[in-house]
């Protein structure tokens, strides 16, 4: 992901507290402010370890849990539970 060094900084407080989640049994809605009229304009590549199955439209439909005025919260449970995954 190609951001400033002070997005890095707060994608990366974002991804601790992710962890901490985790870690404890916590669930969360977390989100990251997306300026995009600024300068957060990050370039993101996603790799994996083996073959994953693509994204279709209903797994990006499916994801997205909340949406107010393009204010969007995405969870993967929607797509899980569509792959067969429900909850590992």
């Amino acid at each position: 992901m190609e951001v400033t060094e002070s997005q890095a900084l707060a994608l990366k407080s974002m991804f601790e507290y992710w962890t901490w989640c985790g870690g404890v049994g916590s669930s969360r809605k977390v989100g990251f402010y997306v300026d995009g009229d600024g300068n957060f304009q990050p370039n993101c590549n996603i790799s994996f370890d083996k073959e994953i199955p693509e994204l279709t439209p209903e797994m990006k439909k499916a994801a997205i849990i909340s949406d107010r005025d393009g204010n969007r919260v995405y969870d993967y449970d929607p797509i899980a539970w569509m792959l067969g995954d429900g909850h590992l």
